[in-house]
C-alpha cells in the first residue's frame, strides 16, 4: 500500500499519524493486501458456499407444564420462614 493512499485514509478517519507510523503501517498493510491477493487466487469453484462453517445445532427440549410443589411442602424443612418466604440473615447493611 502506498503512503499517499494511507495518508488519505488516515485523513478521512480523522487520524493523525506520524511519518514513522505511516511508514510502518504502509509496509504492514501492503503485506496484508498481498496475502489477501493470494487467497483470492485459490480455486473455490467446486466448493459450495456455507453460511456458517459449524454445523452443530443447539438442541432444545419442548416446554412442558407440570404442577409445582405446594408452598407448605417447600417450606416445611426451612430453618426459618416468614409467611410464604424463606427467611435468611441480612448480609448487606
Amino acid at each position: 500500500m502506498d503512503k499517499d493512499t494511507l495518508e488519505r485514509m488516515a485523513d478521512v478517519a480523522h487520524l493523525h499519524l506520524e511519518a514513522q507510523e505511516i511508514e510502518q503501517l504502509s509496509k504492514e498493510l501492503g503485506t496484508l493486501l498481498e496475502k489477501f491477493d493470494k487467497l483470492s487466487q485459490v480455486a473455490t469453484d467446486e466448493i459450495a458456499p456455507t453460511a456458517h462453517p459449524i454445523t452443530d445445532k443447539n438442541v432444545l427440549r419442548e416446554d412442558e407444564v407440570w404442577a409445582s410443589l405446594a408452598i407448605e411442602d417447600v417450606l416445611k424443612n426451612a430453618p426459618d420462614k416468614e409467611e410464604r418466604f424463606f427467611r435468611v440473615p441480612r448480609i448487606i447493611e
